[in-house]
């Protein structure tokens, strides 16, 4: 289980938080998604996620090559970071140029 608290007031202020997605991948995505849950509720101005490796960047495919259907992850990791209140993503590398696409037009991808 993890515990997400901020000692410090982020009420009004711009957040920032940086956190790989890499090995173990649903531990450091989950943390993320609280770390933004939490900066969220306690009232941060505005939310950027800074992702130096975008998990599940490689599964963007629906149908596989065999023709049977897969999960878009990478797309799914973009609605989660969307619902849990991101305002702005940079990564260094987003492995394809549509994971852009995946986000809507109120969350910034750099």
């Amino acid at each position: 289980n993890f515990q997400i608290r901020f000692f410090d007031s982020v009420r009004g202020k711009k957040a920032y938080v940086v956190q790989s997605t890499c090995y173990p991948t649903n531990d450091n995505l989950m943390e993320l998604l609280l770390m933004i849950s939490t900066l969220r509720r306690a009232s941060a101005d505005s939310i950027t996620a800074i992702l130096p490796y975008y998990g599940y960047s490689r599964q963007l495919a629906p149908v596989s090559k065999n023709g049977v259907p897969t999960s878009l992850a990478a797309a799914d990791v973009a609605i989660m970071l969307r619902t849990m209140g991101v305002d702005q993503v940079v990564s260094v590398d987003l492995h394809k140029d549509q994971i852009e696409g995946f986000f809507k037009s109120d969350v910034t991808i750099e």
